[in-house]
């Protein structure tokens, strides 16, 4: 088998058959499965699923009590049996022949272990992700030079199975996508850029995305602190000081939210107390 698609279902009846022809359409040479990991779904996805096992022998079924997006893919690596692992959210979709693409490159490169390709952002004021052909042997430098926190999603990534033996993602947690690709670079993979295909991601006001809480925020900010220092970032570099404002921001969101302080840097409380009294 040469690629698991590994696809949570949560209360997405409303898209999730767009989701799933998009991916079974995909030529795969060399075997493709999917996997549809019914997270305790209360709508008709759950026998929306299971018509489509029935309907296609490519298709897998995982019907789970809910524990999140993170354990729903994790109990998708569990039984997956491709030497290449990927990942699609059920109200996303894929663009005509992407898969495909991917795969040729990965065959032409064998030593590559993370492959990024395009995405396009649809339903949001957001840019589409956009990037060169490029290889990073070191993956230090593919965060650094590439700016990956900025496009750290799960899902436009194909990656070799055999990185997450030892790696998994965490229970409900918010921004679990940065910490896992982080934790994966810490393994050193070999990881390249494609200009080909594209990962549709479509907004969703529902969304983990678009519903920060404080909880999230405290969550996220944990995440970059972990990433600075996984990735050994310095202030004193551009990429340094675009991810450090990045998570001053975020620190000044949770100040704001819930009074809470991690980044213990000179001035940041009273900066965060100055945002606040001026801002509201």
């Amino acid at each position: 088998m040469l690629l698991t698609v590994i696809i949570p279902v949560y209360k997405t009846e409303q898209t999730l058959e767009r989701c799933i022809k998009s991916v079974l359409g995909q030529q795969v040479q060399g075997g493709m499965e999917v996997i549809l990991v019914d997270d305790g779904s209360p709508d008709n996805s759950p026998a929306l699923c299971d018509t489509w096992a029935e309907r296609d022998n490519r298709v897998r079924v995982i019907h789970q009590q809910n524990r999140g997006l993170g354990a729903a893919r994790n109990a998708g690596l569990d039984v997956a049996t491709g030497e290449y692992v990927t990942f699609v959210d059920s109200d996303d979709y894929l663009a005509p022949d992407t898969y495909p693409e991917l795969l040729q490159r990965l065959g032409e490169q064998p030593d590559v272990d993370i492959l990024e390709y395009e995405m396009q952002m649809e339903g949001s004021n957001m840019a589409n992700r956009k990037f060169s052909n490029g290889k990073w042997p070191d993956a230090r430098q593919y965060w650094l030079q590439t700016r990956a926190w900025w496009h750290s999603y799960a899902c436009n990534k194909i990656y070799r199975r055999s990185l997450f033996d030892v790696v998994r993602y965490a229970d409900n947690r918010f921004c679990e996508d940065m910490l896992i690709l982080v934790q994966l670079l810490e393994r050193q993979p070999v990881v390249a850029t494609a200009h080909l295909g594209a990962y549709v991601y479509v907004w969703n006001d529902n969304g983990l995305s678009a519903n920060a809480t404080a909880k999230k925020t405290h969550e996220l900010l944990e995440t970059q602190i972990y990433a600075k220092q996984a990735m050994r970032m310095s202030l004193f570099s551009r990429s340094g000081q675009d991810f450090y404002r990045t998570m001053l921001y975020r620190q000044i969101d949770l100040y704001k939210a819930s009074g809470e302080v991690l980044l213990h840097w000179p001035f940041v409380r009273l900066i965060c107390w100055l945002h606040k009294l001026i801002k509201g």
